[in-house]
């Protein structure tokens, strides 16, 4: 009777633990995820990205040349999820793009912008990741737009989004 109760346990305890990590990594993706809205040849993407948190008790938030610096939320709402549009364009060089925010006020007010590493889940790709390398980011003088260079894809996430 004891090892059936505690075989039960052991069995309740591991789907429970299962069910949260499976939470926890839908959120994960849907804060660090990129939706693929045109074909290849286009490649336009719907990106969401968490960047920055709230000034309260932070000893720097994103690393990038080796040092941390604080980033104040971009985006809307308690999680510093920014919204955008992306086209990306290959870079010339095998396998990497630069991407273009497609709308000038989507992405951040200001005109540079501390980009962190991030890893974007490709929603329906079954396991694809979108690449963005940690980089200083100013708007084009011409169009307004942020751009973002040496983007990547993988299979897996190469970033760990902190």
């Amino acid at each position: 009777m004891k090892k059936n109760l505690f075989f039960f346990l052991c069995i309740l305890l591991f789907f429970a633990c299962s069910k949260k990590e499976a939470t926890e990594m839908a959120a994960f993706y849907k804060s660090n995820s990129a939706q693929l809205l045109t074909d290849e040849k286009e490649m336009i993407f719907h990106i969401e990205i968490r960047v920055g948190h709230k000034s309260a008790g932070c000893n720097g938030c994103v690393t990038t040349g080796g040092n941390s610096y604080h980033v104040d939320c971009k985006g809307y709402g308690d999680y510093c999820v920014v919204n955008a549009k992306f086209s990306f364009v290959a870079d010339g060089e095998d396998g990497y793009y630069y991407g273009i925010i497609l709308n000038p006020d989507e992405f951040c007010d200001d005109d540079f912008f501390l980009m962190p590493n991030r890893s974007l889940y490709i929603e329906g790709s079954n396991g694809r990741f979108l690449n963005i390398p940690e980089q200083m980011t100013y708007r084009d003088e011409e169009t307004g737009t942020f751009i973002f260079y040496d983007i990547f894809f993988s299979d897996h996430q190469m970033f760990e989004n902190l």
